[in-house]
């Protein structure tokens, strides 16, 4: 009897016990660490500080990864703009560009190419005499197909550095695709193989604009759209694109884009220069009074201040400055001057 109740309390406190650990197990509180698996967690990767470029264009204020593009010497080369002429190629690679009248009611560029590169630039046309007084300015080598007798004469009193088609410099080919005088070419390799060879290149950087380091909206009127009307069959027009920052270039209402990338020819800041204007001979070859003072515009952000420009001589810098005096600062990037009749209307607004 007494080994019978023995086994009964042993049986008694087995079933005791499990009750016990049941009820403790399931009472207990949800650990706060976190149960380690075999997954091996990945490093984080620690995200590159943005590489500044060391050096910079003094043409757009742009930096470029090699030194030896920022002493390049700039190079101005005329392209024609007649009808027959568009699109025309290289534009959209150039640095600054310059649009002035010439003779029959049309405009022709000079497009200046420092650090930029283009395969095909053109078609290259004549020289004129106000155009190398700006492509003086940058002391650049002035690349045309013959000129006016005037712009002959003054490359070769000046003694400007020239590539000219019509001696035989090695840097131009015709196209089939186009009827002459349209059809003439270059491109920076070949002209700076040229300029080379003859030791005409630069060994130090040219200055010419002052540039802001973070973009600047100008405290001005509204300049998000732009149009100057050179004449009743050919208007030019720029508009600006908020998101981008730049002007998308258009011709009688068209987006100007080159015939090589189809890429739209686009702007950061624009210059206007209001000039003086006379035909000076049966031609119809025109004086620009460019070497003198008269009033203009600064476009850039969707905004325009009046300015007022001075040249003091043919090699002498053009010198922009506000209306309290100040030379203006323009935000990095291209640059398009339009010099501009006094008597042509220019349109500003939305």
């Amino acid at each position: 009897m007494k080994s019978s109740w023995k086994a009964l309390f042993v049986i008694i406190g087995i079933v005791a016990m499990l009750l016990s650990a049941c009820t403790t197990e399931s009472q207990l509180p949800a650990s706060d660490e976190t149960i380690e698996t075999s997954t091996v967690e990945e490093p984080k990767s620690e995200e590159e500080p943005i590489q500044e470029n060391k050096f910079i264009c003094s043409l757009t204020g742009i930096g470029v990864e090699d030194e030896t593009e920022t002493k390049y010497r700039p190079i101005a080369v005329m392209i024609d703009n007649e009808v027959s002429a568009r699109p025309q190629s290289g534009l959209s690679a150039a640095d600054i560009v310059y649009e002035m009248p010439v003779e029959g009611n049309i405009t022709r560029y000079m497009a200046i190419y420092h650090h930029g590169a283009s395969e095909k630039i053109g078609p290259v046309r004549s020289a004129r005499p106000y155009f190398i007084d700006k492509a003086l300015e940058y002391g650049s080598i002035y690349v045309h197909c013959g000129g006016s007798p005037q712009a002959l004469k003054d490359i070769k009193d000046l003694r400007i550095d020239a590539f000219n088609d019509l001696v035989g410099t090695p840097v131009f080919w015709r196209s089939t695709d186009r009827k002459m005088p349209h059809n003439l070419y270059t491109n920076t390799r070949l002209m700076r193989e040229v300029s080379s060879s003859k030791k005409l290149e630069n060994k130090t950087a040219p200055q010419y604009f002052r540039f802001n380091n973070d973009f600047v909206v100008p405290d001005g009127g509204n300049g998000q759209n732009i149009v100057i009307n050179y004449d009743k069959n050919y208007k030019v027009s720029y508009v600006y694109n908020e998101q981008e920052k730049v002007y998308y270039r258009k011709i009688n209402g068209d987006n100007m884009k080159d015939k090589e990338t189809k890429e739209d020819v686009k702007t950061t800041n624009i210059i206007i220069e209001k000039v003086g204007l006379k035909v000076i001979d049966k031609v119809g070859r025109l004086e620009v009074s460019n070497i003198t003072k008269n009033r203009g515009y600064l476009i850039t952000g969707g905004k325009l201040i009046e300015i007022e420009w001075s040249k003091t001589s043919r090699n002498g810098k053009t010198i922009y400055k506000n209306m309290n005096g100040e030379e203006i600062i323009i935000n990095k990037g291209v640059t398009w001057i339009q010099i501009v009749p006094e008597y042509v209307k220019i349109g500003f607004g939305e």
